[in-house]
């Protein structure tokens, strides 16, 4: 009994390791000009940025003189070479200003996904995860616009 417990134990494990690493593997080799995240996401992400960021950034994601903005040439000159899990953790912290830390990991994806999209970077077929570490080797990349 012990035996067949200890041996589905270390399948489930192993599978499980595959699964991760075929992930990671997937998202080393990814920049945010190779799709990562999808119109959906983008979507979902839409009206939580007009409720919780738009005042601050602004509803073009423009930002101002003193607000960074959050689409087009600022974003990507504060951005470039970083990761998306740099991105994400900053988000995670630090916004909604009034209200740091309030954000689920998901609303932070959705909101990466909806800045994404207003930065005209392709849409893919796999939302973008909820996790930093996952996150982290998306590099940033100018839009090819």
């Amino acid at each position: 009994m012990w035996k067949t417990v200890t041996i589905l134990t270390a399948a489930a494990a192993v599978l499980a390791g595959v699964a991760g690493a075929s992930a990671v593997l997937r998202a080393q080799a990814a920049s945010t000009g190779a799709g990562v995240y999808t119109d959906a996401q983008a979507k979902r992400g839409m009206p939580l940025y007009k409720e919780q960021c738009a005042a601050c950034h602004g509803d073009d994601l423009r930002g101002n003189d003193i607000i960074p903005g959050l689409a087009g040439q600022t974003f990507t000159s504060n951005w470039q070479g970083k990761s998306l899990g740099d991105l994400f953790d900053k988000i995670q912290m630090t916004m909604p200003a009034l209200s740091p830390g309030s954000l689920t990991p998901e609303q932070t994806a959705d909101l990466l996904a909806f800045m994404l999209s207003a930065s005209k970077y392709p849409a893919g077929k796999t939302d973008l995860p909820s996790k930093a570490e996952a996150l982290q080797p998306i590099k940033i990349d100018p839009p090819k616009n």
